[in-house]
């Protein structure tokens, strides 16, 4: 009896696999060979956290293909973040803010956008020590955040740092942020002298009314 059980079941995952895909309606999603939900959520504009939210999906891992899946909003783009979203920008009060939501995607994206600009020479490099930024890629996004491409090395941001693929910059803070593995870090005011403060100096000096200086590291509590 457990044989054919056994039997049975495997039938009937071979059915689900090899059979004939169903037709989606409006507002679904049928499950395809290779697809994962965090890919289906980036090619239909919509947050995997909402998608896994009104499926009631426990396990993201065990989709099944020709499983239907919801779209949240029956279909209308959510507010998922794309590739190239700025982290937002840090508070008035110096505060560390929360990084954007950016999945393990915007780091392939962000290392093909920079072999793109290099090969077609759009690319304009300014080193600083031996870490490179692309200088001629800056882009404003909400809260006067600039966003550029970075080479950076380990002798000047150290094992984790010479990860980053991307550098932002809020010149009214005069604060920083490193993408890192497709997500922003969170932002820091960049230590005295360090590779991340002459960036930020550098570049602030031109977007602000007067010339951008150092911000002083903070005093030790009195006693």
């Amino acid at each position: 009896m457990q044989r054919r059980l056994l039997a049975g079941a495997m039938a009937a995952t071979l059915t689900l696999s090899c059979g004939p895909a169903v037709l989606s309606r409006p507002g679904q999603i049928t499950v395809q060979e290779g697809d994962t939900l965090e890919q289906l959520a980036l090619q239909h504009g919509v947050s995997l956290e909402a998608l896994i939210r009104v499926n009631g999906i426990s396990d993201p891992t065990l989709l099944q293909v020709g499983q239907v899946l919801q779209l949240p909003g029956g279909g209308s783009a959510a507010a998922q973040a794309p590739a190239d979203a700025a982290p937002p920008p840090p508070d008035g009060a110096g505060g560390a803010a929360a990084a954007a939501l950016l999945l393990s995607p915007a780091e392939r994206r962000d290392r093909a956008e920079l072999e793109l600009r290099e090969q077609s020479g759009r690319a304009r490099w300014k080193w600083f020590n031996t870490t490179a930024v692309d200088w001629a890629g800056w882009k404003l996004h909400p809260g006067g955040v600039r966003i550029t491409l970075v080479k950076p090395s380990i002798s000047d941001l150290g094992l984790r740092g010479s990860a980053a693929t991307a550098v932002a910059v809020q010149c009214e803070t005069l604060r920083q942020n490193w993408r890192i593995d497709g997500r922003w870090q969170g932002w820091d005011t960049p230590v005295p002298g360090s590779v991340g403060q002459r960036i930020v100096l550098d570049l602030c000096s031109n977007t602000l009314n007067g010339p951008a200086v150092p911000v002083p590291p903070p005093l030790p509590p009195a006693g």
